[in-house]
């Protein structure tokens, strides 16, 4: 198999295996919103999004480091596993200082980050759960290292399965209420985390030692890309905070419904750079003349494919949303766009920060964008959601984005000699904006609450015109695709 095919292969296997990781609650949305008000759908999401802050403050972000020291460990079986088993021994002893320390200051947290959320059961079934979500996460990164992408997919499904029986059982028949999601992610994440250990373990992977040298070496990877990989999280959690601040837990459940819409594009963005970064890694290798020109291209046509997945995801999230939820959730769907365009936005960066994260030196001087763009989202979140509610922390998030792009971009100007520009990539996704507002016209103006099939017919309608000029553009390259397959 050639290694763009196999990067499109684990790319497809990754965005399946990440939307079975992190979107089972859209997959639950149909029953969720019957069985939860949307002030408990709130508490959830409120939860799991400091969940996923507090992850990469348990791992200090040795998620990154596992996969990028593959590289330097794969041909030493010895240090790698003892790479593997450091890693996984330090995650867990830090997890498990974050949960003491979250047990006896429960009541400042509840104060001021958790207002209206108890500690027990909520909070004490989250911070438990984020220990071994951290531990699976670490699986997930050696399986992607490894592009094990058929055995990746096979673990997330059995997990995907295992939340949604167990989140049906608690809630339908145990009539557990907002407690039956966060105990059903508690009890898979504890059995995925074991099966990784057996898996690692029986392939001859990992070793109970606890090697300080290379724990020391991987922190200093690690650590300084805690602000770039946490962005994105805090950003979220502080949404939600402002938003359960200044108005309900029941505004925070609308607007989580429809954040989980919008971050379907970052999941499926997500999945394609993590099969794309360890092949652009071995790209970065002495490429150079057609090679670089190659990669520039593919890149394009990835860009362009991610173009097609948001557009239908923000001109189709208002049939979605009415058709899976409960009425009282029915105008979640007005948020989507706005976020979507800044997923879209976001689509950019991926590609730019594969530059940052192969150079080690560059690497540390991704926080300044990360940080930049966190203080900026909650700096405008604070400002907005006031007057705006949810538009406002949506236009927030957005903003944020475009910011950490153009710092991204700047910073990696010294390194990118791979031959990116930014403007062709801005020309990529700038006509589909167009196209979204274009396709949301009737939506917005005549069809806010209602299903409408003639609005169904024009949006499609527009999908299918974008698609063509897409495909028109990109014949030659898709040409040659088939001919190569052929």
């Amino acid at each position: 198999m050639s290694e763009k095919k196999r990067v499109v292969k684990n790319s497809l296997l990754y965005a399946v295996s990440t939307l079975l990781t992190k979107a089972v609650n859209f997959f639950l949305l149909p029953v969720l919103t019957v069985y939860l008000t949307p002030e408990d759908y709130g508490i959830v999401s409120l939860v799991q999004s400091f969940s996923n802050v507090a992850s990469f403050i348990v791992a200090f972000s040795l998620f990154s480091a596992v996969l990028r020291f593959y590289v330097d460990y794969k041909d030493d079986p010895i240090e790698l596993k003892s790479f593997y088993g450091t890693v996984i021994l330090f995650i867990f002893i830090s997890g498990t200082v974050f949960n003491i320390v979250v047990f006896f200051s429960s009541s400042l947290l509840v104060k001021y980050l958790f207002e209206g959320v108890a500690y027990y059961p909520y909070i004490l079934v989250g911070m438990m759960s984020l220990v071994f979500y951290s531990l699976r996460t670490v699986h997930q990164r050696i399986l992607e290292s490894m592009q094990q992408g058929q055995k990746l997919i096979t673990v997330n499904l059995v997990g995907f399965a295992g939340k949604i029986c167990l989140t049906l059982l608690f809630l339908i028949v145990g009539r557990l209420g907002a407690i039956s999601v966060l105990l059903a992610v508690l009890i898979v994440n504890f059995l995925v985390s074991v099966y990784m250990v057996f898996d690692l373990w029986t392939n001859d992977l990992l070793s109970f030692s606890f090697d300080i040298k290379k724990l020391k070496h991987a922190l200093k990877y690690s650590i300084p890309i805690i602000p770039h990989n946490i962005s994105t999280s805090i950003a979220s959690f502080f949404s939600r905070f402002f938003i359960n601040r200044s108005s309900s837990l029941t505004a925070v459940g609308l607007y989580s419904v429809g954040a989980q819409f919008g971050g379907l594009i970052d999941l499926v963005q997500n999945a394609g750079n993590r099969a794309f970064a360890p092949w652009f890694f071995t790209r970065m290798k002495g490429s150079e003349g057609e090679e670089q020109l190659d990669t520039v291209s593919f890149s394009h046509l990835l860009l362009y494919v991610y173009s097609i997945a948001y557009l239908g995801i923000g001109l189709f999230s208002q049939e979605a949303i009415m058709l899976m939820t409960a009425p009282s959730y029915r105008l979640a769907w007005t948020v989507i766009p706005i976020l979507v365009v800044a997923f879209a936005v976001k689509s950019i960066y991926y590609f730019y920060v594969n530059i940052l994260f192969y150079h080690k030196e560059a690497s540390k001087k991704i926080f300044l964008a990360s940080i930049s763009g966190s203080f900026l989202d909650i700096f405008l979140a604070q400002a907005l959601i006031p007057p705006f509610g949810m538009y406002g922390a949506a236009v927030a998030f957005m903003m944020a984005k475009i910011l950490v792009v153009m710092i991204v971009v700047f910073i990696s100007k010294p390194y990118n000699d791979i031959g990116y520009r930014v403007l062709p990539m801005v020309r990529i996704i700038v006509p589909s904006f167009i196209f979204l507002a274009v396709g949301l016209y009737f939506s917005y103006d005549r069809y806010q609450e209602t299903l409408s099939f003639m609005n169904f017919l024009y949006k499609f309608g527009v999908f299918l015109l974008y698609v063509a000029i897409v495909a028109f553009k990109n014949r030659a390259v898709l040409s040659r695709l088939r001919r190569k397959n052929g």
